[in-house]
């Protein structure tokens, strides 16, 4: 392998180690959320892992591919997992809300959402293409139920308080992430010429690292007793 190559493959990857890490600091700090609505996001954590490995090994093995015709090609796998990573948060934001009000809006969120996949598989091939508004939908679903979560909090936000609250950083993380995933997305399927020039696939993938990191802080400076 050339240096070249190594950097290009380093600049492609950098990212994907702080899910590892992410997912040894979740172990480790198990006890603390081991019995909350979000006992099982480690399992999410080493999916996403896993996925992105995966991911890596189709786009630079030719000889492996789920379909003779999707050589190379793995963006069936992106959008099955964050078909599964909406929903799971969507659940756990059921969990931790319980209000029959919400718990109602995010089922029928939701159908909206999984409709908005398939309508959107009609005129972008799930096979070979990010299902962009769909993702719109869902990352925007995301993002409310993150404004609800603060708006429900029972006493109201407290900084002394909820910096040990797991949900705290994980809802802080995700609404940032996916306020600008869709609209970098729109941006690269839209005009391809500005995703370039401004390295917006860097971008993203920076967002990512941000996210995880939030997410590890979070682990380590939460208390079970501020769950909420």
């Amino acid at each position: 392998m050339e240096v070249q190559e190594f950097f290009e493959l380093l600049k492609e990857f950098f990212f994907i180690p702080i899910y590892l890490v992410t997912l040894l600091v979740a172990m480790l700090n198990y006890k603390k959320f081991f019995d909350t609505a979000l006992k099982h996001f480690p399992l999410l954590i080493a999916y996403t892992f896993f996925n992105e490995l995966l991911g890596g090994f189709i786009r630079y093995n030719e000889s492996f591919a789920f379909f003779s015709e999707t050589t190379t090609t793995n963006q069936i796998i992106y959008n099955i997992y964050i078909v599964i990573f909406f929903l799971y948060f969507f659940y756990v934001y059921r969990k931790v809300i319980d209000s029959p009000k919400f718990n109602g809006i995010i089922k029928w969120g939701s159908l909206v959402m999984i409709l908005a996949y398939i309508i959107n598989s009609f005129f972008q091939d799930p096979f070979f293409s990010d299902l962009i508004y769909a993702n719109t939908v869902g990352s925007w679903l995301l993002v409310f139920c993150g404004i609800v979560y603060f708006k429900k909090l029972s006493p109201p936000f407290s900084w002394n308080w909820d910096k040990h609250n797991l949900m705290f950083w994980i809802t802080i993380s995700l609404m940032v992430f996916y306020f600008f995933f869709p609209i970098l997305f729109l941006i690269g399927y839209l005009h391809y010429e500005t995703w370039v020039m401004y390295e917006l696939k860097v971008v993203l993938r920076v967002l990512i690292t941000v996210m995880y990191a939030l997410f590890c802080i979070g682990f380590i400076v939460s208390r079970r007793k501020a769950f909420r």
